[in-house]
């Protein structure tokens, strides 16, 4: 009798073993042979592009049944183009997967008429570092400190007004009395940052990880001065840059700069459309979890200046839940200010 027990004991605590065994099955005879497009909602040489070009080298071997992933770009719209196309138009099983920009949850609650998804039904995946909000200038600029900006005019690059790189100078103006003169229609982070260089423009709100990426060559040359942040506290980084929060003079500021500052946790995300099985899912996101240990792909972001700080698909999840939830009152102030 004991030795009955015994067996039945030892068939219970095999049975999760046997069903993820049975479970990854039908997701590696799915995936066997087939290419997986990870579709990009910047423009080609940007920060967001370097890692979508990263995980698709490395990631197709922890996923099972090893699929090829290639790369294709979809700006627009401040990025939201490519994540209504992925939630209402790709392929709902798996082989269509979206690098969105960091601001993919934070615009359907302040630009929801561009958006044609439910940040909520998206698959978060994982996120590969918690971003360092930045709004920097160019070194010839007559702007040096976050006060100089609330003196004179200083013109940045934007792409559009769901995009970071708008909201957060023109929230800056009406909350710390700033005169940004944010510039859009330019169509990625390499479009942004030739016309700083050609003089069009002085700057742009950016991502400090992302910037040492796509421009290394201006922080050994002294060409970047960065004059405050948008992180909940001050990053490493950037010890005695100020934060947004930090500059703050109501309590109403103060909740509208740490919205913006939750967008950090999505600065490196990947995304799968609403309709992917939940197999399929829960396959995708811990093969996101190895390739973020990968020590081939570490050493590759290593090399590129990359600090890889992960986060995974069911903490992003939650997060963006946080955002989405965000108080009506906060959320009509925001919506008024960006008018």
């Amino acid at each position: 009798m004991a030795g009955f027990r015994v067996s039945i004991a030892l068939g219970f605590g095999l049975l999760p073993v046997l069903l993820a065994a049975a479970g990854a099955e039908p997701v590696a005879e799915f995936y066997r042979g087939r290419t997986v497009t990870l579709t990009v909602a910047s423009g080609a040489g940007g920060g967001y592009d370097f890692f979508a070009r990263a995980l698709a080298k490395h990631m197709g071997r922890h996923i099972p049944g090893n699929p090829s992933l290639i790369v294709q770009n979809m700006p627009g719209a401040g990025g939201a183009r490519m994540v209504n196309t992925l939630f209402n138009v790709a392929a709902q099983d798996g082989t269509a997967l979206g690098v969105p920009l960091a601001p993919t949850a934070q615009a359907q609650v302040l630009d929801p008429a561009s958006i044609k998804y439910d940040a909520r039904r998206i698959h978060w995946l994982g996120n590969l570092e918690n971003s360092v909000g930045i709004l920097f200038v160019w070194h010839e600029s007559p702007t040096r400190t976050i006060a100089d900006a609330t003196t004179r005019v200083t013109p940045l690059a934007g792409s559009g007004k769901s995009s970071a790189t708008y909201q957060i100078p023109v929230l800056a103006n009406a909350l710390l009395g700033t005169k940004f003169n944010v510039v859009l229609g330019y169509t990625g982070a390499a479009d942004m940052e030739l016309a700083i260089e050609r003089g069009e423009v002085e700057g742009r709100a950016a991502v400090w990880q992302t910037l040492h990426i796509s421009q290394p060559r201006w922080f050994k040359e002294g060409k970047v001065r960065i004059i405050v942040q948008s992180v909940l506290k001050r990053a490493p980084q950037l010890p005695d840059t100020p934060t947004y929060i930090e500059l703050a003079k109501t309590d109403e500021a103060r909740k509208i700069f740490e919205f913006l500052a939750l967008q950090n946790v999505t600065g490196r995300t990947l995304i799968a459309p609403p309709g992917v099985p939940k197999d399929r899912v829960a396959a995708l996101r811990r093969a996101f979890d190895a390739t973020a240990k990968d020590p081939v792909f570490l050493s590759e972001m290593t090399r590129a200046g990359m600090v890889i700080e992960p986060s995974t698909g069911e903490e992003v999840q939650a997060v963006v839940a946080r955002m989405i939830g965000t108080p009506p009152d906060i959320v009509g102030r925001m919506r008024k200010l960006l008018e």
